[in-house]
């Protein structure tokens, strides 16, 4: 996907982190993250529109959950689409892209996009 296509805020962001597919337990590095998804490296055999959960650790008994989708897999790399996560978990994400952005405000600008489709 070229970079004019995409939306949101991308935030270079190498956490460690696991997909869970089913039973299965992956574990994975994010290349990057926005509001909406994240490139992830280490699951690269995830085939594109396989349900999935994201778990990205913050610290001990803190995590980022996140239900979504593999958009697109492709040389050892993974492009997730989030779906769904509950409250706390849309607020640490919201502050870990807004803290690592370029342009924190502009964050905030797209948040508010989104709710006003709603």
């Amino acid at each position: 996907m070229s970079d004019e296509k995409r939306r949101g805020t991308r935030v270079e962001a190498g956490f460690e982190a696991y997909v869970t597919i089913g039973d299965v337990v992956i574990p994975v590095s994010t290349r990057n993250l926005s509001l909406k998804g994240a490139l992830l490296t280490g699951c690269g055999d995830c085939a594109g529109g396989t349900r999935c959960e994201l778990h990205l650790p913050l610290s001990p008994g803190v995590r980022i959950v996140v239900d979504g989708e593999i958009v697109r897999s492709q040389g050892g790399e993974a492009a997730m689409a989030f779906r769904e996560m509950d409250e706390l978990s849309f607020t640490f994400l919201h502050r870990l892209v807004t803290l690592n952005a370029d342009d924190p405000d502009g964050v905030d600008e797209e948040l508010l996009q989104i709710f006003e489709r709603m």
